[in-house]
């Protein structure tokens, strides 16, 4: 599993514990989301985590669909989870439990972190379903 797998993993688990995140979407580009999810059923490969992180000369850019709580604010929600990615990857290695080079750009320097986190619009069931 690459340094990028592991850390959109750590990524996932941490956008599930920010109060107000009920669900996360996989951000991957759809192509790729599916290759994804038909290695790992296939046992071709490991899961992978939903959070999308792609890295480019001096900026590592992470990308995350969730869905928010619909008794809270979606924007405060949002910037919750924005500030925690961006403060998690910026760490680095020793706090995140990913190899070295969590922060880093495509050539091991320290690189800019761009965070976006989009909401999705999700029905919650009102109550038992009815036959």
């Amino acid at each position: 599993m690459s340094t990028d797998d592991r850390l959109s993993q750590n990524l996932t688990d941490l956008l599930r514990r920010i109060d107000g995140v009920i669900d996360v979407f996989d951000a991957h580009p759809a192509v790729e989301s599916t290759v994804r999810a038909v290695a790992a059923e296939l046992d071709w490969a490991e899961s992978t985590g939903l959070v999308h992180v792609h890295r480019s000369a001096g900026i590592v850019a992470v990308t995350a669909k969730v869905a928010t709580d619909l008794d809270g604010s979606t924007p405060e929600i949002l910037a919750r989870a924005a500030e925690a990615l961006k403060a998690r990857v910026e760490q680095g290695a020793d706090d995140v439990g990913v190899d070295e080079g969590a922060g880093a750009g495509v050539d091991g320097d320290r690189a800019e972190t761009l965070v976006t986190v989009t909401a999705h619009l999700v029905d919650r069931p009102s109550g038992p379903a009815s036959v």
